[in-house]
Order: structure tokens, then C-alpha cells, then sequence
């Protein structure tokens, strides 16, 4: 099989999985207006569905650009902000499960956690001190 059937195999997976995707967001959908959930997991799920939407906003958009052959790496700029705004929000929810005690040193990635946010911390701080002067 040629390039061009591995990206039509690929297309269809693609298509399946996200036929069925929408399939069980509108079960969940259901579900959630009819039963109990608690606001906590309810504002997880939007900050996941907002995400996902804007990404997948972002790549209909590059390849409808792409197709008009116009520049398509201003979407770029999109996906950076979808992922600012996701890392934002669970840094957020982390911050609240330290402070209730929902997470100790025994949890699993928990280092791994720290040492990746003391590296984002570290390429972050000089572009705040550049605004601060």
C-alpha cells in the first residue's frame, strides 16, 4: 500500500474515532443533565472540551488555509494559547489538591511534575523580569 492508502486507512480511523467520540459526548451529555455531578469535575470536563475545540478549531483552520494556499503557521499562535490556558487551569486544580492534602510525595509523577514546572519556571521568569525593567 502506497503513501496515498496509508493516509486514506489513517483518514478513516480518524474519522471512526471521532464519530465515536461525539457519540459518547452526547451520552455524557445526557447523563450530566440528568444526574449529580460534583462542580469540580463538571469545571475539569469544560477546561478538557474548551481545549479540545480550540485545537481542533486550530487544525481545520491550518488546513483550510493550506488549501487556499495561504500561510497556515498563523495558527500556531492558537495552539500555544489553548496550551497556556490548559497548563494555567491544571495548575490551578494542582494547587487545590496540595492544599487539601489530595496529593503527597507518595503520589505517582509527582516529582516529575515538579521538576518539568521548575523548568517552565526557569524559561519563564527571564521574559517577566525583561517586562518588569
Amino acid at each position: 500500500m502506497g503513501a496515498s492508502g496509508a493516509s486514506q486507512g489513517n483518514d478513516a480511523s480518524v474519522a471512526r474515532r471521532l464519530a465515536a467520540a461525539t457519540d459518547e459526548l452526547q451520552v455524557l451529555e445526557k447523563l450530566v443533565i440528568s444526574g449529580d455531578c460534583s462542580p469540580r469535575l463538571l469545571s475539569e470536563f469544560r477546561a478538557a472540551v474548551d481545549s479540545i475545540r480550540r485545537t481542533t478549531w486550530a487544525v481545520q483552520r491550518w488546513s483550510e488555509l493550506q488549501q487556499q494556499h495561504r500561510d497556515p503557521y498563523t495558527v500556531l499562535d492558537v495552539l500555544s494559547q489553548v496550551r497556556v490556558q490548559r497548563a494555567t487551569q491544571l495548575s490551578r486544580e494542582l494547587t487545590m489538591d496540595l492544599q487539601s492534602l489530595e496529593l503527597s510525595l507518595e503520589t505517582e509523577g509527582l516529582a516529575e511534575l515538579y521538576r518539568a514546572t521548575r523548568g517552565l519556571y526557569d524559561c519563564l521568569a527571564p521574559l517577566f523580569r525583561k517586562r518588569e525593567t
